[in-house]
């Protein structure tokens, strides 16, 4: 073998193993598709992005006008409409703060919507957070 087509081969293994690195980097979660408001809260996914299987969400619960009533309970509920999935809803532990977590299941790569169910003073609230999984 020539020693430019060496360098070829060298080059285009270093490019495919770079993009394989970049796709399986952790990513932050984008904020703009992790945010929503839930009457009087706005949520906000925090911490690292879900991925597939039994992974850990963590919430931000906050008042989006003045200060809203301190939850009385908070539920995530994990579905994949385009695909039919959807988990067993799953009940969220106050972590301070304003935070609260729960381990969710999701079985498959893809785009997910997680509802977050915040019951406060007989009232419930929802808030729909998209979210997308690495294999």
């Amino acid at each position: 073998m020539s020693r430019q087509r060496l360098v070829v081969i060298a080059a285009i293994a270093a490019a495919v193993v770079g993009a394989g690195i970049w796709m399986l980097w952790p990513k932050s979660i984008d904020d703009s598709a992790a945010t929503a408001a839930a009457g009087p809260y706005l949520v906000q996914l925090t911490g690292e992005a879900p991925k597939v299987g039994i992974s850990p969400v963590t919430v931000e619960i906050t008042g989006n006008r003045g200060q809203p009533p301190t939850p009385d309970s908070v539920t995530f509920e994990p579905a994949m409409p385009q695909m039919g999935h959807a988990t067993t809803p799953v009940a969220a532990a106050a972590q301070g703060d304003g935070r609260y977590r729960a381990d969710v299941d999701l079985s498959m790569a893809g785009q997910w919507e997680i509802t977050v169910r915040i019951a406060a003073s007989g009232q419930v609230q929802e808030a729909v957070l998209s979210v997308t999984t690495n294999g």
